[in-house]
């Protein structure tokens, strides 16, 4: 790879690493029957903001007990959230639709349950998320690598 392409590379790989920014939520239910998570971006997790991102859309995840999966990012979900103006808190809710099977996912910040669209519930848990930022590759990584590429490249020819 000429040091051109190299530098470009490495520049473009520092920018996107500062660009990154997101949250990852992960649900912790009393009875471990869902494995659920989401992802926001660092400007949804501002006061007043409103979690519309195709990130947060995308990631919605759930695994449930009864061994189906849900996923958003397609026309049968739909789900928004936020953070409160006053910062004393978040909310959320999302609901994921399995049209073959006729079940959904109603997925909220203090509750999941798996139901039939016309019928009692198929699995019902309370629970919390937590939340963590995604670690972002430093600069100074991205650089080293970069130059460890470029170092091994001129000893190679």
């Amino acid at each position: 790879m000429p040091v051109g392409r190299l530098s470009c590379l490495v520049l473009l790989s520092a920018k996107a690493a500062i660009a990154q920014g997101t949250m990852l939520f992960t649900w912790h239910g009393v009875s471990n029957y869902f494995q659920a998570s989401f992802q926001i971006t660092e400007a949804e997790w501002q006061p007043e903001a409103r979690w519309t991102s195709q990130l947060f859309i995308d990631s919605m995840s759930v695994n449930s007990l009864s061994g189906a999966t849900y996923h958003g990012g397609d026309s049968s979900s739909g789900g928004t959230g936020g953070v409160y103006s006053d910062n004393s808190g978040w909310y959320m809710t999302f609901q994921l639709n399995d049209f073959s099977r006729q079940v959904e996912m109603l997925v909220s910040d203090g509750l999941l349950h798996e139901k039939p669209f016309s019928g009692p519930d198929i699995y019902f848990e309370p629970g919390y998320w937590s939340y963590t930022p995604i670690p972002e590759p430093s600069i100074g990584a991205l650089s080293t690598l970069g130059i460890l590429t470029l170092i091994g490249r001129i000893y190679k020819a």
